[in-house]
């Protein structure tokens, strides 16, 4: 608090001048900086008669116009402010926004040409979402640009008292009158609208226009000094409505400075777009959920599906009725080798600070190698081979590719040391997401549903890519669903699949003890199917069983368990799916619907009998239906 024994002398005149001041009180050009400002603020505080204060033209900046602000707040009589021509910033605006939510007399507002950039609109904006008392608002002269616009627009949805609003000179172009033009439609106390001298063309002006065939309480617009055509300009007259006085005259072309202003304001967009491309893990996390929920990203992916699954229908026609194109004979070539100490200098000497997981099978290290990012498991002393039978084996599995099995990039052999170089999956395993593992967000049952057709389609190729040798994938699980950067899921560790006779040479044996339950990979049980626990046995139908188990995941959340399926079977029956559905989920009445037959589905995929469960064709049908 400034006492006036601290003042000036030009202060204490000032600060007489306004104390005793009635009425109107006219303060124009006085060359009033942040100090005089102070010492008026403390003469607003007690004056009880003044309601009019004009310090336009002066120099104030964001100090005084803190200190004004404070003023405004415990003054009970002022009505009208006029701040024009000074250097107020979004500081300054931000502060007089915080007045505007508590104040109660206040009913005409004007910061023209203050240097208000978009931020100082948006405080703004949120003051006028809370006020009560203001009539009129002016920001003109200042570049709020469209983010400042449809910052106001907001308000405007909420704010029941504004009626003249001036908004000329504000670099705003099409987007932004795009944004004021849906609110017009809503808006019933908006009786004056300035838009004059900005940068809006006839796309922004026709978005107006539309707005005043339903709009009935605007009397006048101006929308002078802009863009507009003289098509444009013909098609607004067209349009508008005959309550409206709208002023379109002096239409013109973009100046250098103006042309220079849309060129930086592209240029910053495009800038912004690539900072997103390289934020952190979790902020994609948080945009690709939010992005899911939305109804038409929801139908784009639907198409996507449907033009994935009519494109791969295409190719299983080339492949049956021309033998070697488009088959996985295209895929004959080898997999790269490169030399482990590439590796090794990768990864800092495989390092704990690269490492992503670790499995049964060896321990995986994220890494960049030239290129983009990968992720490089270093096969365990359990999984070892003899050179041949390893090299034999990527012989074989270099010779099909899909866009859900998790791609094998290239290899490494150094002695016994043996490393496989795979595709980089950054939103990780499936099972990390459901168990939000860093506190990512839950996901979406779009995206859950999208998984469980990833995967069906996944397996249906790996199944098929053959027709005359079977494959199949030992370890099918929620572990070894990974998820790339758009939330595609592709199965992984198809280094494990077991394959009966690839090539003479090429195949994965699993000796089991006559008798013995197989030795499985930990956590694997619960995905093992009754004859290949009891006698060892696989089939085509054996990977089903693991994918039944991985639909009751994504409906629950909850761990693999045998629990798990009985509770899902009673729940089916007695049609109380919704009781086991994961907390987070919030389900529209389609959804619902969706989960239901996503549940029958999963114990379909569980019977005990091998014969009556569906073939991954069958699902993959149903899953995009």
């Amino acid at each position: 608090m400034l006492s006036y024994q601290d003042m000036t002398e030009k202060q204490q005149q000032l600060f007489d001048e306004v104390k005793h001041a009635s009425q109107q009180l006219d303060l124009c050009k006085q060359q009033i900086g942040n100090a005089e400002a102070k010492a008026i603020a403390e003469a607003i505080k007690v004056n009880t008669t003044m309601t009019e204060l004009d310090l336009s033209g002066n120099l104030i900046a964001d100090v005084g116009a803190r200190a004004i602000a404070e003023a405004v707040r415990a003054n009970c009589t002022l009505t009208v402010v006029d701040l024009t021509e000074n250097r107020i910033g979004d500081a300054g605006a931000r502060a007089i926004a915080e007045t505007l939510k508590v104040n109660k007399t206040l009913i005409d507002l004007d910061l023209n040409d203050n240097q208000i950039g978009a931020a100082g609109a948006q405080a703004i904006a949120d003051g006028l979402k809370v006020n009560k008392t203001l009539i009129e608002l002016s920001l003109a002269k200042n570049p709020i640009g469209d983010d400042g616009a449809q910052a106001i627009a907001d308000a405007l949805k909420v704010n029941t008292t504004l009626t003249e609003l001036y908004l000329w000179e504000n670099q705003i172009t099409c987007t932004g009158a795009q944004a004021l033009a849906e609110v017009l439609k809503a808006n019933t106390t908006l009786t004056e609208l300035d838009m004059g001298s900005n940068q809006i063309g006839d796309a922004g002006a026709r978005a107006i226009a539309e707005a005043l065939k339903v709009n009935e309480t605007l009397t006048e617009l101006d929308l002078n000094e802009n863009f507009l055509t003289t098509d444009g300009i013909a098609t607004f007259r067209q349009t508008g409505n005959a309550i409206c006085d709208v002023d379109l005259d002096d239409q013109r072309a973009p100046s250098n400075v103006e042309l220079a202003q849309i060129f930086a304001r592209t240029s910053a967009a495009i800038t912004r777009a690539t900072t997103l491309e390289a934020e952190n893990q979790k902020v994609r996390f948080e945009l690709a959920a939010k992005d899911q929920e939305l109804q038409q990203l929801r139908s784009d992916l639907a198409a996507k599906d449907l033009e994935l699954k009519s494109a791969l229908d295409r190719i299983d026609v080339l492949e049956r009725n021309q033998p070697g194109v488009g088959s996985a004979a295209n895929f004959e070539g080898p997999i790269p080798r490169v030399s482990l100490a590439t590796l090794v200098t990768a990864t800092n000497n495989f390092a704990a600070d690269a490492l992503l997981g670790e499995g049964a099978f060896g321990r995986v290290y994220g890494a960049s190698l030239p290129g983009p990012r990968v992720a490089i498991k270093k096969l365990s002393a359990e999984s070892k081979q003899g050179s041949a039978e390893f090299k034999s084996e990527l012989h074989s599995l270099a010779k099909f590719r899909h866009p859900n099995v998790v791609a094998i990039l290239s290899y490494a052999e150094d002695g016994d040391e043996r490393c496989l170089v795979y595709e980089f999956m950054p939103n990780g395993s499936v099972r990390d997401r459901l168990n939000r593992k860093n506190d990512t967000p839950a996901l979406t049952w779009s995206q859950r549903h999208r998984i469980a057709a990833d995967v069906a389609r996944g397996m249906h190729y790996i199944q098929g890519a053959f027709s005359d040798k079977p494959l199949f994938h030992f370890d099918l699980m929620t572990d070894n669903v990974l998820l790339d950067a758009h939330f595609n899921a592709k199965v992984s560790d198809f280094g494990l699949f077991r394959a009966q006779h690839l090539d003479e040479k090429s195949y994965i044996f699993t000796q089991l003890v006559q008798g013995a339950v197989p030795q499985l990979v930990q956590g694997a049980a619960p995905y093992m199917c009754p004859e290949f626990l009891v006698e060892g046995r696989m089939t085509n139908k054996t990977a089903v069983y693991a994918f039944g188990m991985i639909l009751l995941e994504l409906l629950t959340a909850e761990k693999p368990s045998t629990k798990l399926k009985s509770k899902a079977r009673k729940a089916v029956t007695n049609q109380a799916i919704a009781g086991m559905l994961d907390s987070t989920l919030r389900p529209t009445e389609a959804e619902r619907q969706d989960m239901s037959e996503m549940g029958s589905l999963a114990l379909d995929c569980l019977d005990e009998a091998a014969d009556e469960r569906p073939f991954f064709g069958s699902i993959l049908t149903l899953l995009d239906s």
